[in-house]
């Protein structure tokens, strides 16, 4: 049984890679009808300025104040993107940069080295594969490193992608479906008797990243915020964040690299490296101090990218929660359904995000996981 006709459309609002999936999981898996709204380019913002970094332990596994089922959800999501990196190449003859090698995380000091105790022990409680390397080893599996590297984590439940190719890939295919509309532009919402209303539609899907609250609702004429009728949509928060990309020159890092807030990622022929962590910072223009601060650590942890020519430098802002995990699934209000504040794991959860909320809006039900992300949770941050 299910919740609409035998023809269903779903409203999406946001066409960011959270939306993007969503449609592609509706509409060309499930054969349902999509309308993609959005006020900005498609694929941009946050999807567009991520690295690809698809990193559950280095996330989640350790890190103070999560959702205590943060780490089970990035590693759930983790799980699925093999198939998904594969579904999506062979449907957009487009590669996407999917490579599951695993991740190191390194430390050049005490503090880092405590963290990465920690995410260590964790991974051990659960039985998760990891290996702890001294420096040495470390240099062996990534010669790029510095000296400095004092110890460090093969990761191999933490892996990449190329986030751009990703976008333009759900982009091609979605274009192509005669089951997808896009609209430029904010969705018509109206509230009608207390019901929220897309007209033409079945539901709604609000996945806006951080300007989900800021959704506009008609209402007697007048506008109002969709924090109206999902008042924990109040609770997203914006991060800013800056980074750059170098040229991939002799020297450069073959994996990724993460070293406390500092990472290097890989990607054809370019190494990002990134970035600010800005709370309550809407970002549009990266700043040169911060950029060349971002290079020095870069080179800090890979002496070969001192010399690399900057290719691009830029911002952007991703939305985040009190326990930084997303909102998932239904809300309160009927037809009006939720994804958003992913903070730094968008593109990890995409997939996932999108198999939930379809599962959710055609009445399939959560799953046990996927209900502890609701709207309607109390913020219980892991110890």
């Amino acid at each position: 049984m299910t919740l609409f006709s035998a023809s269903p459309r779903i409203g999406i609002i946001g066409a960011g890679i959270i939306g993007l999936s969503a449609a592609y999981e509706l509409a060309i898996r499930r054969g349902v009808r999509v309308t993609l709204y959005d006020v900005r380019t498609p694929g941009r913002g946050a999807s567009w300025a991520a690295a690809g970094m698809l990193a559950p332990a280095f996330e989640a596994a350790a890190e103070p104040g999560v959702h205590p089922r943060l780490f089970d959800l990035c590693l759930a999501g983790a799980a699925l993107w093999p198939e998904f990196a594969d579904d999506l190449a062979a449907r957009s003859g487009t590669r996407v940069g999917f490579d599951a090698a695993p991740s190191l995380a390194v430390a050049l000091d005490a503090g880092e080295m405590c963290r990465l105790d920690a995410i260590a022990a964790v991974l051990a409680w659960k039985g998760i594969a990891h290996a702890n390397l001294s420096g040495d080893q470390l240099r062996a599996l990534e010669p790029a490193l510095s000296r400095a590297v004092r110890s460090g984590l093969e990761l191999s439940t933490d892996f990449r992608v190329h986030n751009r190719q990703t976008v333009e890939a759900l982009l091609k295919v979605l274009r192509a479906s005669p089951k997808v509309e896009f609209v430029s532009g904010p969705a018509p919402l109206k509230s009608i008797g207390g019901k929220l209303v897309l007209e033409g539609h079945n539901a709604i899907l609000a996945a806006a990243g951080w300007e989900t609250a800021t959704i506009k609702v008609e209402e007697n004429g007048e506008l109002y915020s969709l924090v109206n009728w999902e008042t924990a949509l109040d609770d997203i928060e914006c991060f800013g964040g800056q980074m750059l990309s170098v040229k991939a020159l002799d020297g450069a890092p073959a994996r990724v690299v993460r070293a406390g807030p500092v990472y290097l990622v890989p990607r054809g022929g370019e190494v990002v490296i990134g970035a600010t962590v800005e709370p309550d910072r809407v970002i549009e223009t990266p700043e040169p101090d911060v950029i060349e601060a971002l290079r020095q650590d870069g080179a800090r942890l890979c002496p070969g990218l001192a010399d690399a020519p900057i290719l691009e430098s830029w911002a952007g802002v991703r939305p985040g929660t009190p326990d930084h995990a997303p909102f998932l699934g239904a809300t309160a209000t009927p037809g009006l359904f939720v994804a958003a504040g992913h903070y730094r794991n968008g593109i990890l959860l995409a997939p996932l995000t999108a198999h939930i909320l379809a599962d959710c809006m055609l009445e399939h039900g959560t799953g046990e996981l996927a209900g502890a992300f609701t709207t309607r949770r109390a913020y219980c941050p892991a110890a």
